[in-house]
Parts: C-alpha cells; structure tokens; sequence
C-alpha cells in the first residue's frame, strides 16, 4: 500500500471569490465605459474645432449667415406672422418662471 491514503487526497479551492471576481468585472465595465465617454467627448471637441476652423478659413457665407439670423431671432423684439409678438428667449423663460411659481 502507498504512504498516501485515500482520505488525505482532497481537492483545494482555487482561492478565487465570486466577489473578488465581479467586483473586478464591476470595475473594467466602469472604466470602459468612463474610457468611451472621455473619447465621444474628445471627439466632439475636436469636430467642433475642426469646424470652426473650416468656417474661418473658407468663410462660409451661409452657415455664418444663418447662425447670425438665428442668433438675432433669440435675442430680439418684433411682430411674427398672425399678429404674434416676438421676444427674446431669455425674457421669454423668465416669464414661463414667473408663470410656475403663481
């Protein structure tokens, strides 16, 4: 008979928590997720870099044009069609506040 006997012979855990294991699947999910954010935005900044200087660089008349009159219509007074008046969006929100909190 050999000097190891059946009883001695088990079988060890691999010392590998279910918890150590999803916390840490928790964590790369997390990072992924922060890493893609962080590069969406990046991306975003960059198009609206590259944009701006597209714009100044070539002038684009009509996108210019159409910025500047759409900027003028938030920010000025006037008539509309059927009679409306128009004012500016920020005396416009401000009046809408005014209308919550009666």
């Amino acid at each position: 008979m050999s000097s190891h006997d059946s009883h001695s012979m088990e079988i060890e855990p691999e010392g590998l928590s279910f918890a150590a294991i999803f916390g840490s699947m928790v964590v790369s999910v997390i990072v992924v997720i922060a890493l893609v954010i962080m590069g969406w935005t990046y991306s975003k900044v960059k198009f609206q870099e590259a944009k701006l200087a597209a714009v100044s660089t070539t002038g684009y008349p009509v996108l210019q044009e159409n910025q500047t009159m759409g900027a003028s219509k938030l920010m000025a007074y006037g008539t509309g069609e059927n009679g409306r008046y128009i004012i500016p969006i920020e005396r416009a929100m401000e009046l809408e506040a005014q209308d919550a909190t009666k």
